[in-house]
């Protein structure tokens, strides 16, 4: 089954909700995003919705610029929440899941900012 965490309808527009925790699992939320908000406009449930514009929305709790141009450029939104227990949540994880990117990935964001 596929479930996003959060389907939001409001007058103008219907955001699909998807939010992450650990560092690697964030770039599945951007492909999981994508194939939700496509089933919007095939889900029974939401027709008589639409045409409203359908976006969707990736919340993790630390920010990742790369993560975060790959979802710019698939026309998703991220946005950074930590909730209550993330303080306590993330000394239980390893440390590669609580930092968001590798040093050798701070190319690929320059190189994609300058260049398109």
């Amino acid at each position: 089954m596929r479930w996003a965490d959060a389907v939001v309808v409001q007058p103008k527009v219907i955001t699909v909700v998807e939010a992450k925790l650990r560092a690697s699992e964030f770039l599945k939320g951007v492909g999981e995003l994508q194939l939700y908000t496509h089933l919007v406009a095939h889900t029974e449930e939401f027709k008589h919705l639409l045409p409203r514009p359908v976006a969707g929305r990736l919340v993790i709790p630390i920010a990742d610029p790369v993560v975060g141009l790959i979802a710019r450029q698939a026309k998703l939104d991220v946005a950074v929440y930590k909730p209550s227990f993330w303080t306590e949540y993330s000394q239980l994880l390893q440390p590669r899941q609580t930092r968001s990117i590798r040093p050798e990935e701070h190319s690929l964001i320059s190189a994609k900012a300058g260049g398109s």
